[in-house]
């Protein structure tokens, strides 16, 4: 396997466990119906949960061959947030139609 295939499948795994803490610390959500994941909040005030969360599971050895260091593990899990919808776009299309 390439390097940079090896690049891209870490930083796949990175990306869906900073999902997963974020849905763990309800800083995102997961729709019910469609599975897709939002950030209802739309603010920062839940990320430090994500952030102590992230930071308790990384302590534990948890995290170990996913992230680095702490700081790229926070910037991910900031990423993830950030980049989130506000809402599940298949119900938010449903609901305009």
């Amino acid at each position: 396997m390439s390097f940079a295939k090896r690049l891209i499948e870490l930083r796949e795994q990175q990306w869906d466990v900073a999902t997963q803490i974020a849905l763990d610390a309800r800083a995102l959500e997961s729709c019910e119906f469609h599975g897709e994941v939002y950030d209802p909040l739309g603010g920062d005030e839940v990320m430090e949960h994500a952030y102590r969360l992230g930071n308790y599971r990384f302590s534990a050895g948890r995290l170990n061959r996913i992230f680095d260091d702490r700081r790229e593990m926070t910037d991910t899990i900031k990423a993830v947030v950030q980049n989130a919808a506000m809402d599940c776009y298949s119900c938010a299309k449903w609901r305009e139609d």
